[in-house]
């Protein structure tokens, strides 16, 4: 039995450059240039969750000069803000779910704080020298 072999030389080349095609574009970065920003790690020490009904920790003790963050990790938003008469008045912006806010403790004190929307969330970061 004779077979042509022109057909099959064909269709293995065309698999081959397929094959070849396919290769390359998975070796290509086809993104933009930008490498996006490091995703921010943040400590349990340093770190403040707000959920729907309290903050996570709710007391918290740091050194001066440290920056807290916090998370807002519930559906609703939330406005963190110092109470009346703390060393040094901070207010967030409207924190929507996921949402952070970053504030550096310079003055060593202790801080009351609360949620502008719902004044039974509310926490203390003690400031040491």
């Amino acid at each position: 039995m004779h077979v042509r072999s022109g057909p099959l030389i064909l269709i293995l080349g065309v698999f081959l450059v397929a094959a070849a095609l396919v290769f390359v574009a998975g070796c290509t970065d086809t993104s933009s240039s930008k490498t996006p920003p490091p995703t921010p790690v943040y400590s349990p020490k340093t770190t403040i969750l707000i959920g729907s009904a309290s903050v996570n920790p709710q007391i918290l003790v740091i050194d001066k000069g440290v920056t807290v963050t916090w998370i807002n990790t519930d559906i609703g938003n939330h406005i963190v803000t110092s109470d009346p008469g703390m060393p040094d008045a901070f207010t967030s912006p409207l924190l929507v779910t996921n949402h952070r806010y970053q504030f550096s403790f310079t003055i060593p004190g202790t801080y009351t704080y609360h949620c502008a929307d719902n004044a039974a969330i509310r926490g203390t970061i003690i400031v040491n020298k």
